[in-house]
């Protein structure tokens, strides 16, 4: 199993991607599953919690498959059923999410960060190209000047830095991404669907 679940509360699934081996890269197999176990989990937990094993949360792709490109497709389908969910999904960034894992962590609604954590998509570097609604969708959290920075250069931002600039809710612990999570379960479920529906449109 590539996708570890457990519940610290009755109202919150935690979603660990547990590779901690290879930093938690992404392969096509390890987003097949998570897909899946979103669905799942979807329709059982009022939140959803995602985070990494080890000290970080997503290194990306994963290269040892060959074109990182490959994986897009796969981790698309996760992005999609994320923001197409009804519920309140929040990311803990423990570490470093470049690449793909920045994505992953930007698609959830809120995200509480580590100190030690960092963003970077390095796609310049990579020689891969980028989709009209990445560009969008980063500058949509990190404002237009940031996301061509950092998807030009590949340069990172911090935690401070992503607080500063709204990209994430707050610097905390583990813990407190619990409480965030526990909190949006305890919203209205209906109004939680329609924040969700409101920020798509």
């Amino acid at each position: 199993m590539l996708i570890n679940v457990t519940r610290p509360a009755d109202s919150v699934a935690v979603l660990t991607i547990d590779r901690d081996e290879k930093r938690n890269a992404l392969s096509e197999e390890l987003l097949v599953e998570l897909a899946e176990t979103l669905e799942q989990e979807l329709i059982d937990a009022p939140s959803i919690l995602l985070t990494g094993a080890g000290s970080a949360f997503s290194a990306g792709a994963d290269l040892s498959s060959g074109d990182p490109a490959a994986i897009y497709p796969a981790l698309k389908r996760v992005l999609e059923i994320i923001r197409g969910a009804e519920k309140a999904v929040v990311a803990y960034v423990n570490g470093p999410a470049i690449g793909a894992g920045a994505m992953l962590a930007g698609a959830c609604d809120i995200r509480v960060v580590a100190p030690s954590a960092r963003f970077a998509v390095p796609v310049a570097k990579m020689g891969i190209p980028v989709p009209p609604e990445l560009a969008h969708a980063l500058s949509g959290l990190v404002g237009g000047a940031r996301a061509r920075t950092m998807l030009m250069t590949g340069l990172p931002i911090n935690s401070a830095t992503a607080v500063d600039c709204g990209f994430a809710a707050v610097r905390g612990s583990f813990d407190d991404a619990v409480e965030v999570a526990k909190v949006c379960a305890a919203g209205s479920p209906a109004t939680i669907a329609s924040i969700k529906a409101a920020f798509r449109d």
